[in-house]
């Protein structure tokens, strides 16, 4: 382990990352400690490694706002760099989530502190482009919550030419679509990644999650997330849902405009009477940005150079076979529900559309609703099998049991979503297991309003999973 490096005191490993480790250091001199993070040896040969680190140094050493780590120095010694900034105390909003303790209303006001220091760096012309819950670190001082935005590692400063134009750095699950296509991220695509960590916080899930990231990256670019459950918005304003609406929207023409607009929005629906209009959108200055790229219908994403980003892999032919009960087709009638290509079966809701019935011909695409999105069969099937590959690994996988009764439920399948609910109920998963998954939950209110099962399966369905 290392014991000095520069004039800073190495006392312990805080933390491991890809690129590197984070130490708890000591500067001798005035006593204070710091935290001193390291590039690896073997990363720092290559001069993109050297310049992305130079890069957060200079970044976020521009920046001074109580949100946003205090950066101190950069250095190298034998070979090995390093950056000694602020040691931040409290939990990081990752740990936080997982244990549910923030509340909503405190979740908004996290958020809004994230905004405040964002706010900042876009005003110095700096994007952070990696904005996700382990890069917000939560303080509680026994009185208020302090946020604290940290690791501008893959920060880009605006309109300056780099070398990495059209790639995109940072964890997809949090990039804008504007981001993933183009590559081209102003100020706004900051502001989405905030969306992402709020709907997040406040369900315990991404609002475009899936079990690979190429059934993450389909839906950032073409579904809306699934409307927010009413326990979600516990204690704030049910208009929380349109304020996300706002912060998720695929245009980021249609988006909140600056992270003080964003912030302010935040703020005010900490009151549960507060209600929302189209104004938050573009409360505050315009950030500086560089010129977007227009803004396609539909096409492919280009190369992500991203943290999980690979296409999903081919599964084996036993892992694709049909999930449908030997005794009975899957095609038969009484046993489908309406096809998919009717249209996004979703609740009636924001960010959603009302349930096709079977025989409604399909929307042409060019007559749609602005931002509704296309169901792929093909990307339901794929997301079964590699449900069905998870859930041979791990049987007990309550979340992954959710996932595939939604998917079988939007492929049409109703006896073989039937059979995978009986499976789970014989393999012991209770069913608020099962409901807490947001998006089963949501399937569960559907069925209950709408019975497209067969009357038979309907009632069992609801027997185990109703209220």
């Amino acid at each position: 382990m290392l014991t000095r490096l520069g004039k800073f005191d190495i006392l312990r490993l805080l933390a491991q990352g890809s690129m590197g480790d984070v130490y708890v250091g000591r500067d001798p001199i005035i006593g204070r400690e710091v935290a001193i993070k390291v590039i690896q040896a073997s990363a720092a040969a290559g001069p993109e490694a050297r310049e992305r680190f130079a890069r957060e140094a200079r970044a976020a050493g521009a920046l001074n706002h109580p949100n946003i780590v205090t950066i101190h120095e950069m250095g190298e010694e034998q070979g090995v760099l390093y950056l000694a900034m602020e040691l931040v105390k409290g939990e990081d909003l990752a740990t936080l989530i997982r244990a549910g303790t923030l509340s909503p209303r405190d979740t908004l006001e996290v958020l809004a502190q994230v905004c405040d220091g964002l706010a900042v760096a876009h005003q110095h012309q700096v994007l952070h482009r990696d904005i996700k819950p382990s890069n917000i670190r939560v303080v509680w001082d026994g009185k208020a919550l302090q946020a604290k935005v940290l690791d501008f590692g893959v920060a880009k400063i605006f309109n300056t030419d780099t070398t990495d134009e059209g790639i995109v750095f940072g964890t997809v699950t949090y990039m804008a679509p504007e981001y993933l296509q183009g590559g081209r991220p102003d100020a706004r695509s900051d502001l989405f990644a905030v969306g992402v960590v709020l709907y997040e916080t406040l369900t315990g899930i991404p609002p475009f999650d899936g079990p690979n990231p190429g059934a993450v990256i389909y839906r950032l670019l073409h579904e809306p997330p699934p409307p927010l459950l009413p326990t979600a918005s516990h204690g704030i304003s049910r208009d929380v849902q349109n304020l996300l609406s706002g912060a998720l929207a695929k245009d980021p023409a249609h988006r909140f405009q600056s992270a003080e607009a964003l912030a302010a929005a935040l703020r005010a629906a900490k009151d549960p009477n507060w209600r929302w209009s189209p104004e938050y959108l573009h409360a505050g200055p315009l950030p500086p940005r560089v010129a977007p790229a227009p803004f396609p219908a539909a096409p492919g994403p280009r190369p992500v150079k991203a943290q999980e980003a690979t296409a999903p892999r081919e599964l084996p032919a036993s892992a694709a076979a049909s999930p449908a009960s030997p005794g009975r087709p899957r095609d038969t009638p009484s046993a489908r529900l309406p096809s998919p290509a009717s249209g996004p079966r979703r609740a009636a809701g924001a960010g959603g559309t009302a349930p096709a019935p079977d025989h409604e011909e399909e929307v042409p695409r060019e007559k749609r609703p602005a931002g509704q999105a296309e169901v792929r069969k093909d990307v339901l099937e794929t997301t079964r099998r590699q449900l069905l590959q998870a859930l041979a690994i791990d049987p007990g996988n309550a979340k992954a049991h959710a996932m595939l009764l939604v998917t079988l439920y939007r492929l049409g399948w109703g006896e073989a979503m039937m059979q995978s609910l009986r499976h789970a109920r014989d393999g012991g998963i209770p069913a608020p297991l099962l409901k807490a998954v947001p998006r089963c939950a949501q399937l569960v209110d559907e069925e209950a309003a709408t019975c497209h099962l067969p009357l038979e399966l309907h009632q069992e369905f609801m027997a185990y999973l109703g209220d």
